[in-house]
């Protein structure tokens, strides 16, 4: 049998693919400011050439000036007159492709990012971080932007150390060869620090909390050129600060250090019902999902296409437990639901099996696993695709009332029947349980203050590459519009949204105001500028 790819297990459900459906949504990136992927060389051997001193002062921004920094960098400085350009200024969503940025440089270490921050202080070029690309609003690039790409730090260490352009798919590659593990997300090229500094929730987040729960100490840059490495006794409250906020905000992030987790065995299960059961579904799943035994996550995905043909309604579920444990617990969901589904998969795999299973590289290379190209944090073997998408995100505190339900299904039948045209796509609603190791951190400790909720959802529209993809946007908006009655209020600073008016409040609630005064402490002068900067 065909393993389902990526595309379909994370948003039309696995169940579907096994029965042959093929999904139409993907929404691959999660990582706020982005991520990096492997083929790239590790930081020992991005260092091991001497750094060259710090350059003279250039002039401001003319060809000499860029020409003065590419010669003081050990990494590559690409221009927009260079052949490595169109792919260089890529973001993984093909939404920002009209972006154009003035340079991008992939850095090979501290002094590299010292040499590009300088450059924009004097010369006054906006400068944007970049780790893999996924930024949801295009942010980790921009017109006229100095790109700082740190894709070449991709050290992947036994011990949890990290460096910050690795993609998920070689920190996992590289730490379960060792029988270890962090809890990330399931796209495989995110970036580590991309996913990190804004939370990251995963498939073992239940059971091991969210990434930067395992985040032990981070080395990074400011905007002064100062390297800090910051933990729970050095620059403490920077450390705070990047476990939630740290996208973007307060200096470019070099290399994270975590506490690794054993990569037990994991069963994996995919459950779809009829649409006519879909209410019933949603409802029985939001009173199981978030009260399952630490081990056990589980999301409900809502799917549909033009056309008028019914949506999807599917159940995934992965556990650390056993076999047995699982199959146990959604039996009960499905007796909560009054029906059984009409499509089952439980299976036991490896803990790299599933990894690479919903990442959508079951069956190919780990060079294969990775975006096209020979630019850092791509491959040449490269086979998988970017895409185009427009997404939002809720956190509910509790379950949905019945009308809330119904509001969830109204709007997902809402886009069977909008005329996409030419721009095809689709849409889908991805509810997350919660709870768990998660909500056992005290809001205050980290700035990621989302620890009381029991659910997430991501509203997700698709179209195709090159058209307006106006629809699909339109009907993302009011899907968001009308559930966020239901909702808390909150929203997740890695699914970051630019229609958010108050997004301070939204992503960082009660940390909101320290996290300015941090702010202004570590980049008085706003080198790190964009639209939701801090």
């Amino acid at each position: 049998m065909n393993l389902p790819n990526r595309r379909t297990v994370l948003t039309a459900g696995a169940a579907t693919a096994l029965a042959g459906v093929t999904a139409t949504v993907a929404a691959c990136g999660s990582p706020g400011s982005g991520s990096s992927p492997a083929g790239s060389p590790s930081a020992a051997t991005a260092t091991s050439t001497p750094p060259k001193s710090p350059s003279a002062p250039a002039s401001p921004t003319g060809p000499a000036s860029w020409s003065a920094l590419a010669k003081s960098l050990d990494g590559t400085l690409v221009r927009p007159d260079d052949a490595a350009y169109p792919t260089a200024r890529q973001l993984y969503n093909t939404r920002y492709d009209t972006q154009k940025p003035a340079a991008v440089a992939y850095v090979r270490h501290e002094a590299d990012i010292r040499e590009c921050l300088a450059f924009a202080r004097r010369s006054s070029t906006p400068v944007s971080i970049r780790s893999g690309g996924h930024s949801y609003a295009g942010w980790s690039s921009g017109n006229g932007r100095l790109v700082i790409d740190v894709s070449s730090l991709a050290r992947v260490d036994q011990d949890g150390t990290i460096g910050a352009g690795a993609r998920l798919i070689d920190v996992y590659q590289g730490l379960v060869r060792h029988g270890l593990t962090i809890p990330g997300g399931s796209c495989p090229t995110v970036g580590i620090s991309g996913l990190t500094l804004g939370g990251g929730h995963g498939v073992a987040s239940r059971a091991y909390g969210l990434t930067c729960d395992s985040l032990t100490s981070a080395t990074l840059v400011t905007a002064d050129g100062t390297t800090v490495t910051a933990d729970a006794k050095r620059h403490s409250d920077l450390f705070w600060a990047l476990r939630g906020a740290g996208n973007g905000n307060f200096g470019v992030v070099t290399e994270l250090k975590f506490r690794t987790r054993p990569a037990p065995q994991t069963v994996m299960a995919y459950m779809s019902w009829p649409w006519s059961r879909a209410q019933a579904v949603i409802t029985a799943w939001q009173a199981w999902g978030p009260d399952q035994p630490d081990e056990i996550w589980s999301s409900a995905h809502l799917a549909a296409g033009p056309g008028g043909a019914d949506p999807t309604v599917t159940v995934a579920a992965f556990s650390l437990g056993t076999y047995g444990d699982l199959q146990n617990a959604v039996d009960r969901l499905a007796d909560r639901i009054g029906a059984p589904a009409t499509s089952v998969s439980l299976r036991r795999r490896s803990y790299q099996e599933a990894m690479l299973v919903y990442a959508g590289c079951s069956g190919i290379t780990d060079a294969q696993c990775h975006l096209p190209g020979t630019t850092p944090g791509r491959t040449p073997q490269g086979t998988l695709q970017r895409e185009t998408y427009a997404a939002a995100s809720d956190f509910f505190d509790g379950s949905l009332s019945p009308a809330g339900v119904r509001a969830l299904l109204d709007r997902t039948e809402a886009f069977t029947r909008i005329g996409v045209g030419p721009s095809g796509g689709g849409a889908a609603i991805v509810l997350t349980a919660l709870g768990g190791a998660i909500n056992r951190v005290d809001p205050a400790s980290t700035a990621f203050v989302h620890r009381r909720s029991r659910m997430l959802a991501q509203y997700i529209g698709s179209w195709r590459a090159g058209t307006a993809g106006t629809a699909q946007q339109d009907w993302l908006k009011n899907t968001h519009t009308a559930l966020r009655r239901y909702a808390s209020g909150a929203a997740y600073q890695n699914y970051i949204d630019p229609t958010l008016t108050d997004w301070r409040q939204a992503y960082y609630g009660s940390a909101a105001d320290r996290l300015t005064r941090l702010k202004n402490q570590y980049d008085p002068g706003r080198l790190f500028s964009f639209p939701q900067a801090l």
